[in-house]
């Protein structure tokens, strides 16, 4: 069943990441953690929970050398670090990250932060990296501590960079102006999911997400909803 062109599975999943082309994105955590605190953060949940385990030091900001030798097919879209913030690794994270995308100039890579002031860096400018940023909404709703949406904004739309990323997860309640605000960053792929995990947002309504798609749709962004949106219908 297709309701305003939003596929409707049988039994909703969620999903962390997404399919781009039809594969699904792959996820390389060299270096996991951050300091943001969002109330709403399903990675920081995992850390320190169900997959404890696996990261003894919780959320802190933590480099993994074991996983910096990865190897990558020219057709994977790689997002770096969804276990954490780019914002918070070291330099040496950051260089490794610029020689991998060196090295396979075929496979595309999202570095995403809710601190683009650090795709300043001239290192970080190549053409198969992807600059990405979380905006929610454009209200501020005290949940993170990370910078405001408006400044996320003013960093990233400052950029010339090519290629752009904005992910709109979990999507809370927006004004009229959100819609522009997404326009004037030009992102070549958005991605809108919704609160998967029970944390009690402010949400909009299903007409206001119906319209955001279709009027980023219409200027030809590719816009990627994550199993889950259905339910704000």
């Amino acid at each position: 069943m297709n309701f305003n062109g939003l596929l409707l599975p049988n039994k909703p999943k969620r999903n962390k990441m997404f399919t781009f082309n039809g594969k699904r994105m792959v996820t390389w955590n060299l270096f996991t953690g951050c300091n943001f605190n969002c109330t709403y953060c399903w990675a920081r949940k995992l850390a320190e929970g169900r997959l404890k385990n696996s990261y003894p030091n919780g959320f802190i900001p933590t480099t993994h050398p074991e996983r910096f030798n990865r190897h990558f097919k020219p057709d994977d879209f790689v997002f770096v670090i969804s276990m954490g913030d780019i914002a918070f690794a070291p330099s040496v994270v950051e260089d490794y990250i610029v020689t991998v995308a060196n090295r396979y100039p075929e496979t595309k890579f999202l570095l995403c932060s809710k601190d683009p002031e650090i795709f300043r860096k001239v290192k970080f400018h190549r053409p198969n990296i992807y600059f990405g940023t979380t905006l929610e909404t454009d209200r501020n709703y005290q949940f993170t501590r990370a910078p405001s949406p408006l400044q996320r904004l003013y960093s990233i739309r400052q950029s010339s960079h090519i290629h752009k990323f904005v992910s709109i997860e979990p999507i809370m309640d927006f004004n009229p102006e959100f819609i522009d605000w997404i326009l004037t960053i030009k992102p070549e792929i958005v991605e809108i999911g919704a609160d998967n995990y029970s944390n009690n947002l402010p949400e909009p309504s299903w007409n206001k997400v119906a319209q955001l798609m279709g009027k980023l749709r219409a200027s030809g962004i590719t816009v990627i909803e994550k199993d889950g949106l259905e339910r704000l219908i």
